[in-house]
């Protein structure tokens, strides 16, 4: 089997772009510096493609949302020894009110060859513009969401990339694909990706530590989340059609 660890800087990236890039430009749901929201067509979306348009409420997504952990791993030994101990929410409370209704929104208007995608940016007092970005899809009753960045720094050398790359126009291009792994809480709602039925299997992405397959007749109800302001209201006019 091929070490794609292995492969050249240049050959990985463009293989990578190659994959996320083709088909119709995307819909823009919402777009802004700070956040964004599309409609990308998959070119994963086998046969009979995604189940969408999907109704996942806001409630749920955020319940969803706040369940998505990102894990540090061992970069250095190789081995887990020295790997985080402890996740950490891949997404601040602030963002999660507003994310989650533009993602149901862009779920309700995809088709079933669309993914919906997203890009966050926060910048850290000590670490500078930290990205987390993926995307997610609805496949029979499962959901499948890729955590391609959390709080992610463009300067994330690491193997694949020799300098700063901006991802915005690939939300699920991972800057630096060995800093971490995804997982979510409570852990009996995610199944493994092999596990589930082929004709919901999520497959092709690059990285499947950062792809997670989630049960959603087993995930827990949810308070609702409200926006915390008027400006943080989510903007429903930027919705086109094709």
């Amino acid at each position: 089997m091929r070490d794609w660890t292995r492969l050249p800087a240049i050959g990985f990236f463009l293989l990578c772009l190659a994959a996320c890039g083709s088909g119709p430009p995307p819909i823009v749901v919402h777009d802004e510096p700070s956040r964004g929201v599309w409609i990308q067509f998959d070119p994963r979306a086998s046969g009979e493609g995604h189940s969408h348009p999907a109704a996942i409420s806001p409630t749920q997504m955020a319940t969803v949302l706040r369940g998505v952990r990102a894990r540090g791993r061992d970069i250095v030994g190789g081995f887990g020894l020295l790997a985080d101990k402890e996740s950490v929410s891949a997404f601040l409370p602030v963002d999660i009110p507003v994310l989650a209704s533009l993602v149901s929104i862009a779920l309700s208007k995809a088709s079933p060859k669309d993914i919906v995608t997203f890009y966050l940016v926060r910048n850290d007092m000590t670490r500078g513009r930290l990205i987390t970005s993926g995307g997610l899809c609805v496949r029979d009753r499962y959901l499948i969401f890729i955590l391609a960045n959390a709080h992610t720094s463009p300067f994330s050398v690491q193997y694949e990339n020799t300098s700063t790359i901006d991802t915005r126009d690939q939300p699920l291009l991972p800057i630096a694909r060995f800093k971490f792994t995804a997982e979510f809480s409570p852990p009996d709602v995610r199944i493994p990706n092999t596990a589930t039925p082929s004709g919901a299997r999520y497959e092709g992405y690059l990285d499947d530590s950062k792809l997670l397959t989630l049960d959603l007749s087993r995930l827990p109800a949810g308070g609702e989340d409200k926006p915390n302001s008027r400006r943080e209201q989510p903007s429903s006019g930027l919705i086109v059609t094709r």
